[in-house]
C-alpha cells in the first residue's frame, strides 16, 4: 500500500484521508474484501463509479456482524479446528486485554442499572449549543510479567497464533531495557496495530505518544526532565485553583472526577481523585484557549490504568488496587507519564474543546456523510425518525467511546489509535462509523425516535473483547481505504 497520500484539504463533511493507517489485519475478510474490489455490479467487472464502490463496501460487510456462520460444504470447519481456533482466541485474549473492570452482570436489569450508572451523558461545553516482593525500578518499572510470559506465549503458538507470539516476541526485545538502542517507530506501530501484550503496553503507549525517546540512551534523561516538569507546574500553578479566576474550573472538576466509572473501585479512593484533580487542573491552566470541559476527565483513565499496571501485582486486578500501597515516588512518576501521554492526545484533538467545539462538529457532520454513503438503509431510518447525529454522536467524540464500552476494551482500541499517525483525530471517525454499522439492524428494528435513541445511549458492548476491538478496527480500516480511494 502507498504511504505517499496527499495531504489537501477537504471540506467539512466531505470523505479527508486518515494518515496512518498502514497496517490492517492482513487476514479480515473485510478487510480483504475491500482491498480487492474484485467483486462486480455487472459481468464480472470492477465498480467503475463511487457509488459502486460503496455498494460494494457495503455489500461486503453487511453480514459481519451476524453471530452465526454460514458455510458451504467446501468450506466446513471441523470440530477440532473451531475448538483449536477458540483457545488461540482465549490465550489471545488473556495476553492482550487488561485486567480492569466490571463484571458484566447475567441480570439484564442489573446490567442496564450498571449502563446508566457508567454512561453518564457528558454535557456540551457551555461556550456552544498489598504484595511483599520488592517494588520495581521507577525509571523502568516491570514491562513483562516473566513469570507468565513463557507460558501463554506458548499456549498461543500452540493455539496456531504463530503469528501474535512473533509479534509479542518482537515487541518484548524492542521494549526491553536491554533490548535494541533503538525503537523503529513504523515497525513498532505495525507491532500494536492489532493489539499489545498488557505488561508491554505501558512501555509501548510512552513511545506511540511521543512521550518516551527511541533512543534507549535518551529515555531515562528525558523521562526525569519531564517528570520534573510536571511537578514543576504542580507547584507553581496547583495552589491558584481556589483563586477567583480559577475556581469555576477546579470545582466542576472537583464534581466531575468521582462519575468516573462508578463501578470500578479504583476511581473511587480519594488518593486517585487528588491525582486527576492536580492533572486535569494543570492542563487546563496550561490550554487557556479550551480550559477544562466535561468528558476530558475520561480520556485520563486508560493512561493512567495502564501506567499503574506496572506496578500492580500479577495477582491482582488493577481496577480494584489500592494505590495507597505504592510509595510515593512511584505515584508521582505514574501521575506525570499519564498528564504528558494525556496532553499529547488532547493536543491531536484540541478543536473538539475550544468554543464552540468545531472538532465535533465537523466529526459528527463527517460521519452522517459517510453513513449515507455505505449504509443508506440506516440513514434514511434516522432520518425517518428525526434522529440528529449530533443527539447521539456527540458524546462518542468528545469522550472518545470511552461510555459506549468497557475500559478494557477502551484499552485495547486505543492500541491501534496510538499506532496511527493521527489515530484519535482523524481514524476514530471511520471507527464510529464502523461502530455504528455494528448495530444498524438492531437500531432499524426501533420504529420511533426514543426507541432509536435508548438504543444508541445503551449499546450492547458491556462484554465486548478483543475479538470485537478486532473486528471493528478491521471495518474501519475497509472503509477508509474505499473513501480515500474514491
Amino acid at each position: 500500500m502507498s504511504r505517499n497520500w496527499s495531504s489537501g484539504g477537504a471540506t467539512p463533511g466531505g470523505v479527508r484521508p486518515v494518515y496512518g493507517a498502514q497496517y490492517p489485519p492482513l487476514h479480515s475478510a473485510a478487510a480483504a474484501s475491500v482491498a480487492s474490489p474484485s467483486r462486480s455490479t455487472s459481468g464480472g467487472s470492477k465498480p467503475n463509479s463511487k457509488a459502486d464502490k460503496l455498494r460494494d463496501y457495503e455489500n461486503s460487510v453487511s453480514d459481519a456482524w451476524t453471530t452465526s456462520v454460514q458455510l458451504d460444504d467446501d468450506h466446513v470447519i471441523s470440530s477440532a479446528q473451531r475448538v483449536l481456533a477458540q483457545h488461540a482466541a482465549s490465550s489471545r485474549e488473556e495476553e492482550i486485554m487488561p485486567p480492569v473492570g466490571v463484571t458484566p452482570a447475567k441480570n439484564s436489569r442489573i446490567q442496564a442499572m450498571q449502563r446508566l450508572a457508567i454512561q453518564r451523558e457528558p454535557l456540551p461545553s457551555n461556550r456552544s449549543a498489598s504484595d511483599s516482593s520488592p517494588a520495581p525500578s521507577p525509571l523502568y518499572p516491570r514491562l513483562v510479567d516473566t513469570s507468565t510470559e513463557e507460558t501463554t506465549r506458548s499456549s498461543i503458538k500452540g493455539a496456531g497464533g504463530d503469528r501474535d507470539a512473533a509479534r509479542f516476541e518482537r515487541l518484548r526485545r524492542a521494549l526491553s531495557v536491554s533490548g535494541e538502542s533503538e525503537v523503529d517507530m513504523n515497525k513498532l506501530r505495525e507491532d500494536c496495530w492489532l493489539g499489545i501484550a498488557h505488561r508491554m503496553r505501558p512501555a509501548a503507549w510512552r513511545i506511540l505518544s511521543g512521550y518516551m525517546p527511541t533512543k534507549k540512551e535518551r529515555r531515562e534523561s528525558t523521562l526525569k526532565m519531564k517528570r520534573d516538569e510536571y511537578w514543576h507546574y504542580v507547584e507553581q500553578y496547583f495552589h491558584t485553583r481556589f483563586d477567583e479566576g480559577h475556581s469555576d474550573t477546579f470545582r466542576q472538576i472537583h464534581i466531575d472526577i468521582p462519575r468516573m466509572s462508578p463501578l470500578i473501585q479504583l476511581f473511587q479512593q480519594k488518593l486517585v481523585q487528588e491525582i486527576f484533580e492536580r492533572i486535569l487542573y494543570i492542563w487546563a491552566i496550561r490550554h487557556p484557549a479550551s480550559g477544562y470541559v466535561q468528558g476530558i476527565n475520561d480520556l485520563v483513565t486508560p493512561f493512567f490504568v495502564v501506567f499503574l499496571s506496572e506496578f500492580v501485582p500479577a495477582h491482582a486486578e488493577v481496577g480494584s488496587f489500592d494505590v495507597s500501597q505504592l510509595d510515593a515516588e512511584t505515584q508521582q512518576l505514574v501521575e506525570a507519564d499519564s498528564f504528558w501521554c494525556v496532553s499529547s492526545l488532547l493536543d491531536a484533538v484540541l478543536d473538539n474543546y475550544t468554543f464552540a467545539q468545531p472538532g465535533i462538529q465537523r466529526k459528527v457532520l463527517h460521519l452522517s456523510y459517510l453513513m449515507n454513503r455505505v449504509d443508506p438503509a440506516l440513514h434514511s431510518h434516522l432520518k425517518q425518525y428525526q434522529v440528529e447525529y449530533l443527539q447521539f454522536a456527540f458524546r462518542w467524540m468528545n469522550n472518545i467511546l470511552m461510555r459506549e464500552m468497557p475500559l478494557r476494551a477502551t484499552i485495547r482500541l486505543w492500541d491501534t489509535y496510538l499506532s496511527e499517525v493521527n489515530g484519535f483525530a482523524q481514524f476514530h471517525g471511520y471507527v464510529c462509523a464502523a461502530f455504528l454499522r455494528t448495530f444498524s439492524r438492531q437500531v432499524q428494528a426501533e420504529k420511533d425516535f426514543q426507541g432509536i435513541m435508548i438504543m444508541l445511549q445503551n449499546l450492547p458492548t458491556s462484554t465486548w473483547g478483543d475479538q470485537q476491538i478486532c473486528e471493528l478496527t478491521a471495518d474501519a480500516f475497509s472503509l477508509m481505504q474505499v473513501s480515500f480511494s474514491l
